[in-house]
């Protein structure tokens, strides 16, 4: 029998992990495995690539294992390699990536199947009489029987009101741009995420720098995990499918827990396992009035910061260095000494004029698949071999990950995961969700014929 040929584009973690699982795969099962990846490495990604030290993983070194049925594997790795107790720390994110390598070398050497490592961009996939073609932007085309769109997080989008002012905005996950930028002088960040308080810690190094503003609507912090890794009660919380019930029983669960003396992540935790059933329950309308009107809300306390950093981001602020704003920028230019800028608060017809020598976009990744730059997404939507969700977020898939033709099809040997599938099913952006995802992709395209 014909061992089968499959291909993964993207090797951040979501690919690397469906590669490892994929290559467990035994006997006649077992497929060759082409890795494709734009990048110079094979594993990281740009959520573990370049970054610093100082930059912490988001989540228990506990709870960072590649592999679902292995929960131990990060934190064994980890103290292989350092001192002292891991499971409960936040590992620096580039040790993580470094993890991710060796998962591949590890999961390539002792794996029953085969692994292709190929770099480069692929730009289309289409449809042949033995399964997919996959064109590459500077190599010839791949011939596999089927693919896994592992892509991860899309390009971040400027606010218009800069590029109507001819004003640069640096994009924080081009860690070579803003290292290149000159020093010194107040700055901006658009943004009040994760992603703004690695950058705001890395540039409050520098004695040169002056003021670091952080702009959203709401200007709401992303809020910190416990200092005890106690995990919360085991038991899920029921939520009925009524969007404005389920949050009336949901607060009360808060209360009730408040009064028990429990901090509140345990109430957002005991979520976690049901979110993605409780978000496909939702309708079109329902998840459309979450996106809109609780999702900054969920964001901040669902995606926490290690202790440490939210300490960090504390001291900056009483120190006047790290200053959160919330409301919009209604006008930019370029000025004589900097980029002059008009702030509205949020709530206030009041305009307020700053001015700074940088901006930088840490917004974070967009995830609308139909305004995508992405040559691959483009060509797939135009063809009609894929779809975008319609609330906006990736890509329309079945209840396993299938992606959904133009016509609502699902294709048996194209799938997906990740940020891609965070229409689909809500939580998909975090290593314990999408591991699991990897497990059942990889089974699935283990079974198709």
């Amino acid at each position: 029998m014909k061992r089968r040929r499959i291909a993964i584009i993207g090797a951040g973690f979501s690919g690397a992990a469906v590669a490892a699982q994929l290559l467990k795969q035994r006997g006649r099962l077992a497929p060759q495995v082409v890795l494709i990846e734009r990048g110079r490495r094979f594993g990281p990604g740009l959520a573990y690539g370049a970054l610093e030290r100082g930059h912490l993983l988001n989540v228990r070194a506990s709870n960072m294992s590649a592999f679902p049925d292995q929960p131990e594997d990060f934190a064994r790795w980890l103290s292989r390699r350092q001192r002292g107790e891991q499971a409960s720390s936040f590992a620096p994110r580039p040790r993580y990536g470094a993890y991710l390598e060796d998962v591949l070398d590890r999961a390539a050497s002792r794996g029953w199947g085969r692994l292709q490592r190929v770099h480069g961009q692929a730009i289309a996939c289409r449809q042949v009489e033995t399964g997919w073609r996959i064109d590459l932007e500077r190599s010839e085309a791949l011939a596999v029987d089927a693919i896994v769109l592992a892509m991860g997080n899309g390009a971040s989008v400027t606010p218009p009101v800069f590029e109507a002012g001819g004003v640069p905005v640096l994009d924080a996950w081009d860690p070579q741009a803003v290292r290149r930028a000159p020093r010194g002088g107040d700055v901006l960040m658009i943004g009040v995420g994760l992603t703004m308080i690695d950058i705001a810690l890395t540039l409050a190094r520098d004695t040169r720098m002056g003021v670091i503003y952080a702009l959203s609507r709401r200007g709401l912090l992303p809020r910190a995990h416990l200092n005890d890794p106690a995990p919360a009660s085991p038991a899920a919380l029921a939520l009925p499918s009524e969007l404005s019930e389920a949050l009336h029983i949901f607060r009360r669960e808060v209360r009730l827990i408040a009064e028990r003396g429990e901090p509140w992540q345990y109430a957002v935790d005991r979520l976690r396992s049901r979110t993605p059933d409780l978000w496909r329950r939702l309708t079109l309308a329902q998840q459309s009035r979450f996106l809109r009107h609780l999702r900054p809300w969920w964001d901040v306390h669902r995606h926490r910061c290690a202790p440490e950093i939210a300490a960090r981001v504390a001291d900056l602020q009483a120190a006047g260095r790290l200053r959160i704003l919330s409301g919009e920028i209604v006008s930019a230019k370029r000025g004589a000494h900097g980029i002059e800028l008009q702030h509205r608060q949020r709530g206030s017809l009041a305009r307020h004029r700053m001015e700074v020598h940088r901006i930088i976009n840490c917004t974070g990744s967009s995830q609308d698949a139909a305004s995508s730059a992405n040559p691959l997404l483009k060509q797939l939507l135009s063809d009609g071999l894929a779809r975008p969700h319609a609330c906006g977020l990736g890509l329309d898939t079945d209840g396993e990950g299938r992606v959904l033709a133009a016509s609502g099809q699902p294709h048996a040997s194209m799938v997906t995961l990740g940020p891609l599938t965070q229409g689909a099913f809500w939580e998909s952006t975090a290593v314990p969700e999408i591991r699991v995802r990897a497990a059942l992709l990889a089974a699935l395209l283990a079974g198709a014929p």
